[in-house]
């Protein structure tokens, strides 16, 4: 794989939306922190600032990156994007600095690229301009006609560019929030009760979950940081069946605060690169897979002590990412 060749005068500048938090933004923000740590020159650049709105959220003010509104169109600064925001790429104002796009998510690229396509189709010309390949959409093979680099997030991410012909420079993942293992209570006592995020799962879940009335369920809707650590310190189980776009935060804090886990097999979920947990802990959203479900949901529940050591190695990892955050870095920026 290349590298991304950094000399002493070259300026980093990672676009990033401001005035929310979320798994993105903050992960732009660590990258920030760690290119300045490692004697890089990175800059947060905002953009889609919320009127009213602090620029730099007060939940990243503590990775300290300085922020900048300009930017230098010179060949030796580079821009770094997220997949979500990569219209500056086809800036003629911008043609001169170098770009990387990295991909923290593969399905909110496909979202933001449809949006972007219907926006499109309801303007003048547009049958000419596809007809004539000047839409300045970007979809993969536009990128690949560019000079722009790739940096994957998840292993999912790296498998869906590879077999789109792009090499990724590197795969730099994210890590958890330091202040998330400071909730973790090793003593807490588990009880009997499954979570899940209503906002991920659909009716597949809720079809397992007709099927089990007399279990616990507790949605983790509405509720703070806190509260959130709360129910994952006394729960036995955490189930996803949603799609995983990327490595997903919520099943990592999961593991983090010693839940079993039941997900299934769609996104960065179906790779054991991104989620290292047993093969028996993963299923297929069909209906026949349903009463394996419920049968690993029981044991899981009634063999606590003993599912639970299947996921300690993921748990360990969880505990080791910021370390191999820093080492992929290294491996993808290089000060010449």
């Amino acid at each position: 794989m290349n590298k991304i060749i950094c000399k002493a005068d070259c300026k980093i500048y990672i676009f990033c939306p401001s005035g929310y938090a979320s798994g993105g933004p903050e992960a732009l923000h660590q990258l920030g922190h760690q290119l300045n740590l490692q004697g890089f020159k990175a800059y947060m650049y905002y953009f889609l600032n919320p009127e009213g709105t602090d620029e730099v959220h007060p939940n990243y003010k503590k990775y300290q990156v300085p922020y900048t509104s300009v930017l230098e169109n010179k060949p030796e600064h580079l821009m770094i994007l997220p997949e979500t925001h990569l219209s500056p790429i086809f800036s003629k104002r911008l043609g001169r600095i170098r770009k990387a796009i990295w991909w923290l998510s593969v399905t909110n690229y496909q979202i933001v690229l449809k949006q972007l396509s219907a926006v499109e189709s309801g303007k003048k010309f547009y049958k000419l301009k596809k007809a004539l390949g000047t839409l300045r959409l970007p979809e993969l093979d536009k990128l690949k006609q560019k000079n722009v680099m790739h940096i994957g997030h998840s292993h999912f991410s790296m498998v869906h560019l590879k077999e789109n012909g792009i090499e990724p420079v590197g795969q730099i993942s994210d890590y958890m929030n330091s202040a998330f293992f400071e909730y973790a209570k090793t003593e807490a006592k588990k009880e009997d009760v499954i979570i899940y995020n209503p906002t991920k799962n659909d009716e597949f879940l809720d079809e397992i979950m007709s099927q089990t009335s007399e279990l616990n369920w507790k949605p983790l809707h509405g509720m703070t940081p806190q509260e959130v650590a709360d129910w994952m310190n006394r729960a036995k189980i955490y189930i996803d069946f949603g799609y995983h776009p990327g490595k997903e935060r919520m099943p990592r804090e999961a593991c983090i605060m010693r839940c079993c886990m039941i997900v299934g097999k769609t996104g960065s979920a179906a790779y054991a690169e991104d989620m290292p947990i047993p093969d028996k802990y993963r299923f297929e959203k069909s209906k026949v897979e349903i009463p394996g479900i419920i049968e690993r949901i029981k044991d899981c529940l009634t063999n606590y002590a003993e599912a639970i050591t299947d996921f300690e190695p993921y748990r360990k990892a969880l505990y080791q990412e910021e370390e191999k955050f820093a080492e992929d870095i290294k491996k993808v920026f290089v000060k010449k």
